[in-house]
């Protein structure tokens, strides 16, 4: 698939456990005599990147401080290390609140974990360096962004080929309860019509979106040398950022690096400990399966959650970052991936 076909795709989004349903994987899991309706969890698969994956992919996740809530990150890169877009999940526990989309270059969450910040990648020449202007006036008519101010904001996203590509500003508010009727339109992403964000941030007081210009290079670890800022509230837009603001640097913790060619052993990982209802829960991985348990049944059969290896959870179990085996693995794709099993008592 060529990369101006993966930049093209639609945005794939998930407000919650229900507009997820349809594009998630039920899991089945191992029953005892004593389970019944009322306690046993619901399992749904959610894969962090649908994008292409590029010749190896970075995997990284960081929690709130509450552990709460989560934000994993899949950032594939291509060969001779070409910039490819990134996937991303975020869940919250307390509100019941999921999202997931595709075709990003960077994503950031705000100081208070209320606001995601991010910037969607297009394509706006293809390698052979030609752009097509019927594209181009479809994409300036989507962004609300002019196709000079388009062209004009468009970098190098490949070292081996004449392609250019754009960023767009947009963010996803945190609804308070993800199951009101009104949840689906105020989380709903809003997009600026802002030709910006190939590295997105925060300011520390959360104030404005630190949006990083142009990259030199065609590096997908390439950072931004300057910024501009962008104001949630308003939509307003800076040259600069204010010299008194500091930019946020998230705390990431990072996984394994995936391979086209090989995998990580998936078939067992240390456990990990999460409270739920003042219930100490074990989630386990041991041959291949993720399990999870809870220490005042000890009796009773643990529950099946997913095939792969548990990296790291939520508070309450409710997120498990994972890595799983593909189910369907094509020639050239690689034989594991990372997900986030989403655990609904």
């Amino acid at each position: 698939m060529k990369l101006g076909d993966i930049l093209r795709r639609t945005i794939t989004l998930g407000i919650s456990l229900a507009a997820l349903a349809a594009c998630a994987k039920d899991v089945k899991r191992k029953e005892s005599v004593s389970d019944s309706a009322s306690t046993a969890p619901v399992v749904t698969t959610i894969q962090v990147n649908r994008g292409t994956q590029g010749m190896s992919e970075r995997v990284s996740w960081m929690f709130s401080a509450d552990k709460k809530s989560v934000l994993v990150i899949a950032d594939p890169s291509g060969a001779e290390a070409d910039a490819i877009p990134n996937g991303f999940v975020f869940g919250d526990e307390a509100t019941g609140f999921q999202a997931r989309m595709d075709s990003v270059w960077d994503v950031a969450v705000s100081p208070d974990w209320k606001t995601l910040a991010f910037s969607r990648a297009y394509q706006v020449v293809d390698g052979s360096g030609t752009s097509d202007p019927v594209y181009l006036s479809d994409l300036a008519r989507r962004t609300s962004i002019d196709t000079a101010a388009l062209r004009a904001a468009s970098f190098a996203s490949s070292g081996m080929s004449s392609a250019r590509s754009v960023a767009q500003a947009g963010i996803i508010r945190v609804p308070v309860d993800a199951h009101s009727v009104t949840a689906g339109d105020s989380a709903a992403p809003r997009m600026f019509p802002i030709a910006r964000g190939w590295r997105v941030r925060w300011t520390a007081d959360g104030a404005l979106i630190a949006l990083g210009n142009t990259p030199t290079r065609s590096l997908d670890a390439e950072p931004s040398e300057s910024w501009t800022a962008l104001d949630p509230k308003t939509g307003e837009f800076h040259g600069s950022l204010p010299s008194t603001a500091k930019i946020l640097e998230p705390q990431m913790s990072s996984g394994p690096v995936l391979h086209g060619d090989s995998g990580p052993d998936v078939s067992k990982a240390p456990p990990i400990k999460a409270m739920r209802d003042g219930k100490q829960l074990t989630i386990t991985s041991e041959r291949g399966v993720i399990t999870i348990s809870s220490a005042a049944d000890s009796g009773a059969a643990p529950y099946v959650v997913g095939p792969g290896a548990a990296l790291a959870a939520t508070a309450g179990g409710g997120f498990i970052v994972a890595l799983a085996p593909r189910a369907k693995v094509s020639a050239g794709e690689m034989p594991v991936e990372v997900v986030v099993y989403r655990v609904s008592w």
